[in-house]
């Protein structure tokens, strides 16, 4: 029997799940009937044979990867970017260019949690009413900075997708990240 995150039902619902996620920056949006790693889930739902993927932290097994149909590459030249939350950044993604911003990365964080963590953030800008606050646990400081520094020329940059668990939290370029005291 097809693993459920390998087929269409669960790939279309988990799809809708991540333009949701994106449409509302900061909330947490839950995989349906999602009992496996939930960055596998989203790559078997975002990822086809035409995708390129970066995998610098050596997440995935060969397996995924054939089941994936794809090939991995540097992140310099990937559009999709799976990296462990906690260890600190240690590559440039794709930002795009001026004439196709859209060929920006999207980097998959995998986090112990989407919530509980000691650090706490502030998040504002579009889908966003007013602001929204969230407290990733197990993710490196150094993911927000880096992501500062690579969304700074606008349209150029990444959209990050947070997961756990509990699901997925999307930040894309758009959102503004503040680290509250």
């Amino acid at each position: 029997m097809i693993d459920v995150i390998w087929q269409a039902e669960f790939q279309q619902a988990a799809f809708r799940c991540v333009v949701e996620a994106f449409s509302r920056p900061g909330q947490i949006s839950t995989l349906p009937e999602c009992q496996h790693n939930a960055a596998l889930a989203l790559l078997a739902t975002l990822v086809d044979g035409e995708s390129s993927l970066a995998d610098p932290h050596q997440m995935l097994e060969n397996g995924d990867c054939l089941r994936l149909q794809i090939k991995l590459v540097s992140p310099e030249l990937a559009a999709f970017i799976l990296c462990q939350g906690a260890q600190t950044v240690d590559f440039e993604p794709c930002l795009g260019t001026l004439a196709s911003p859209e060929q920006g990365a999207t980097l998959v964080l995998v986090l112990d949690a989407l919530n509980g963590g000691r650090r706490r953030y502030q998040l504002t800008g579009p889908g966003i009413e007013t602001t929204v606050q969230i407290a990733p646990q197990g993710l490196d400081k150094s993911w927000f900075k880096q992501r500062q520094h690579w969304n700074s020329a606008f349209p150029l940059g990444v959209d990050m997708l947070l997961t756990s668990a509990e699901g997925i939290l999307a930040l894309p370029r758009t959102t503004l990240i503040k680290e509250i005291d």
